[in-house]
């Protein structure tokens, strides 16, 4: 395992939490910002993500998939965390269940966060 990916997915998860907890504080849900990803800690999603890690500048996710053709740190996280789309998805029902909205919340500072951490962007003061 390569140590510049370790310590460098590392750092770029916790400052995602970083980011989302404040967000989520903003949003009055700070027990979800605190709770975000910690399944991003897990040896299943953390082992393949130091593995594929990107510079912080990607998702080592889509690194996976584009290599692998999947990958199962993101099996792992959407099955894990009810913030994402995909938790609520089940193609063998007729009508979908609906996302709770603390956790449609969580999703848009997940969002946010993401594409602040992702692109080295400044989040708005006003947020």
């Amino acid at each position: 395992m390569n140590l510049k990916n370790l310590f460098g997915h590392l750092k770029t998860i916790t400052k995602h939490k970083w980011v989302v907890f404040k967000l989520s504080i903003k949003a009055g849900i700070p027990i979800r910002g605190m709770l975000h990803d910690l399944s991003k800690y897990s040896i299943e999603e953390f082992c393949e993500s130091v593995k594929y890690y990107q510079g912080g500048k990607r998702s080592p996710i889509q690194k996976a998939k584009e290599e692998k053709g999947y990958s199962l740190a993101w099996l792992h996280h959407k099955g894990r965390n009810k913030h994402h789309l995909e938790y609520w998805y089940d193609a063998s029902l007729k009508e979908q269940p609906i996302m709770p909205f603390k956790y449609a919340e969580e999703m848009i500072c997940d969002k946010l966060a993401a594409r602040h951490s992702l692109s080295g962007k400044k989040l708005e003061k006003r947020i």
